[in-house]
Parts: C-alpha cells; sequence; structure tokens
C-alpha cells in the first residue's frame, strides 16, 4: 500500500514537515501555544511520543483552532499505541476544519486498521467527495469494500483508481485479486497482463501472473514470469521463493533450497522463506533442520496457522500422533478454512485410534471442499470399520 494501514509509516518524517507549517503560522498564533507545539515536535522526534502527545495537547488547550497541533497530536497517539486517542484526534481536526483531506484520511485508516470497515469506508467516502481524481482514495475504498467481501463494488473502485493513475501497482494488483475472489479467473489474468504492459518495470505484477500461472498448473508460464520478474529486479523475494517453491514441487528440492536460502541471507527475519527453507529441507530428509525452521516462524509469528501444520506434518511422518494432533488442531483453530491441516488432523486421530475425533475433523475439511477425495477415502475407510475403536486420550 502507498499509505499505512495505521497512518504510522514515515510519520517522523511528517512531524517535520508539519514543522515547517506550523511555523509558517507563527506570526498568527499564540506564542505560548507555539512554544508547547515546537516542544512537541522535539520529543516527537526523539521518539518519546506520549510526551509529546502531551504538549500537543497543551497547544490546543492555549489555542483550540490550532490545526497543526491536531494532526501532530493523533499523529503521536498512534505511535504510542492509542489508536482511538488518535482516531479522535483527527476527528477532532476534520470537524475544526472540515477541507482538511489529511485529517479525514488519517482517521480512515486508523479505523481500516482496527478493521472498523463501516466506519472507514464513510470517511473514505468524505475524502472522495473533497478530491474525486484521488486514485489513492479510490484504491482505499476498494481496499475496504474487498475486505467487506462487496467484490463487485471493489472492482469498480479499484477500476477508477486505475484509470486515474495507471501506475499504481498496488491498486493493479488488489484488482487481479478481487476478479479472483469472484470467480473470473480470466479477468484476474488480464488485468494483470494489462498492469505489465503499462508498467513493465513491475516485478509485483509479474510474480503475481506467476503465482496465478502456478496455482492454475501452468507451470512453464509460471516460471517465464518467475523469471522476467528477477530480469527486472534481480533481488525481488517473493519472484525467488516462487521460483523455490516451482523447483521444490519439480522434485528439485535441492535447487529450491539455494532460492530461498538466498532470499534469507537478504532477509533473516522472512518468515515466508523461512517456511520454504523448511520445506526443502523436508524433502531432503533434513527433519531436524526444517522443524527448527518451522518452530521459529510459528515462535515469532503466534497466529501463523502454516508452521503449526507443517510441525505437525513433520510429527505425522515421523509417527510422533500426539505431537502431531496438538500442532495441526493449532493450525485449524488459526485458520478455520485450512481444508489439508482438517484432513491430516483426522489422519493422525485415525492413526493414534480416536475415530471418532477423526470423523469430525473430516467433517470440517468436507464442508470446505466437498470433493476432496482423500477425505472422502478416509471417511469411507473409517466407515468400513466393522466395530470402530472407541476413542483415548492419547494427545496428553
Amino acid at each position: 500500500m502507498y499509505r499505512s494501514s495505521l497512518c504510522c509509516q514515515a510519520l517522523t518524517t511528517g512531524v517535520l514537515l508539519c514543522a515547517l507549517a506550523g511555523n509558517s503560522l507563527a506570526g498568527q498564533q499564540i506564542p505560548s501555544a507555539q512554544r508547547a507545539y515546537d516542544a512537541g515536535l522535539r520529543l516527537e522526534t526523539a521518539g518519546r511520543h506520549e510526551e509529546a502527545a502531551r504538549k500537543f495537547q497543551e497547544a490546543i488547550d492555549i489555542n483550540p483552532e490550532f490545526v497543526d497541533a491536531y494532526y501532530q497530536l493523533g499523529s503521536s497517539q498512534l505511535l504510542a499505541g492509542k489508536t482511538e486517542d488518535g482516531i479522535k484526534a483527527f476527528l477532532q481536526l476534520a470537524q475544526i476544519d472540515p477541507g482538511n483531506e489529511k485529517a479525514v484520511l488519517a482517521a480512515a485508516d486508523a479505523y481500516r486498521g482496527l478493521e472498523l470497515y463501516d466506519d472507514a469506508l464513510a470517511l473514505y467516502s468524505r475524502a472522495l467527495r473533497l478530491d474525486p481524481k484521488s486514485a489513492l482514495v479510490h484504491y482505499d475504498v476498494g481496499y475496504v469494500l474487498f475486505q467487506k467481501k462487496e467484490y463487485d463494488g471493489a472492482i469498480a473502485e479499484l477500476e477508477r483508481a486505475v484509470s486515474i493513475d495507471p501506475s499504481h501497482i498496488p491498486a493493479q494488483r488488489l484488482l487481479a485479486s478481487a476478479c479472483l475472489a469472484a470467480g473470473n479467473a480470466v479477468a484476474a489474468q488480464k488485468r494483470l497482463e494489462e498492469g505489465i504492459v503499462r508498467n513493465p518495470g513491475s516485478p509485483e505484477l509479474r510474480a503475481d501472473l506467476a503465482d496465478f500461472f502456478f496455482s492454475s498448473h501452468r507451470v512453464s508460464e509460471a516460471e517465464q514470469e518467475f523469471r522476467a520478474a528477477l530480469v527486472v529486479r534481480p533481488d525481488y523475494g517473493p519472484a525467488q521463493l516462487g521460483l523455490a517453491k516451482l523447483h521444490r514441487r519439480n522434485g528439485q528440492a535441492a535447487l529450491a533450497l539455494e532460492e530461498a536460502s538466498a532470499v534469507l541471507s537478504r532477509e533473516p527475519d522472512n518468515p515466508a522463506a523461512m517456511i520454504e527453507k523448511g520445506q526443502c529441507e523436508y524433502a531432503l530428509g533434513s527433519w531436524d533442520a526444517a522443524a527448527r525452521d518451522f518452530e521459529t516462524v510459528s515462535r515469532v509469528d503466534p497466529n501463523d496457522a502454516e508452521s503449526e501444520y507443517l510441525l505437525g506434518l513433520l510429527d505425522l511422518t515421523t509417527r510422533r500422533y500426539a505431537s502431531a494432533i496438538r500442532h495441526l488442531k493449532q493450525a485449524v483453530q488459526k485458520d478455520e478454512k485450512f481444508a489439508d491441516a482438517y484432513y491430516y488432523l483426522a489422519e493422525a486421530y485415525s492413526r493414534n485410534h480416536q475415530t471418532v475425533a477423526a470423523r469430525e475433523a473430516l467433517n470440517h475439511c468436507l464442508a470446505i471442499d466437498a470433493t476432496d477425495k482423500r477425505a472422502i477415502a478416509l471417511r469411507t475407510a473409517l466407515s468400513a470399520q466393522d466395530t470402530p475403536t472407541r476413542d483415548h486420550d492419547k494427545s496428553k
């Protein structure tokens, strides 16, 4: 995205820019309010956000119409982690100065960061009334509608953003995603290809098109686009990881490991690269190394379902069924639509002689994908048992 969802991106730089704006009004400003404001700027630049907020509030108390102080107060509150207080300051500014688009957008972004999409949408719509030709705001509206799963509306807004600014890469990418989510794969491919024509120097669009081809089992086209992305930017991590995944699926795990390791050499904390590296190690039989990578991702991102799923698969492979069940249960708790995790959870329960629990996991899997042949076969096998084994709690 061009602007952070919580308005925190580059706020330190923003402080300095607003300082110039505040100083330009110094001749009209109450001296004591200006002194408090300037002190707030110094504290903000030093990263002392809460103290800065108190100084900006002091400036506002002295002069309730000090526009720059309201904006800086909101920014400091966001940086201090007090999002609701930040929103309040931005909305107060928008009330004092109804044409202040920056304040309206800052509050909208903060609402979006809290996933309060209806509130965000109302403010983005207000911003559009102030500037109907803003590609950025049309993108913001499209983003919120996408999160609300209102894909037709999202597509319309994102089309507007792209028509206003054909170089807006995030809008191009989200437009393709919205088309896919709406069930129109042909339109998604067309949007990506049109975006590449408009922006031939974008590795992001080429990598997205490669991912699209890969998911459609068009492997040679996927490889071509991943390599084209790397011609544009040789160190573009997502394209390298895409190639790694492609190599691994083609049985070239050692080559895939080289790609994943190259990304990690530049970005040691990249969770996607660590996951890919672990999967390569798993394929090569280095199970302990794979487990360490998956455990690292799980520890760094406690909400990551994939790392728990992969740890569960590793335990299932090594017949540690109770541990597999624990990890796979955590995976489906973190992602309720994770069909593969439900299937392997059922398999782990079955191997651990917990037939009733296995059937329940299969029901979840088939509710997500009623055509899953593995799940259907396992359910049939369980049903064919003359006397289902009574479940034992072997996960403790």
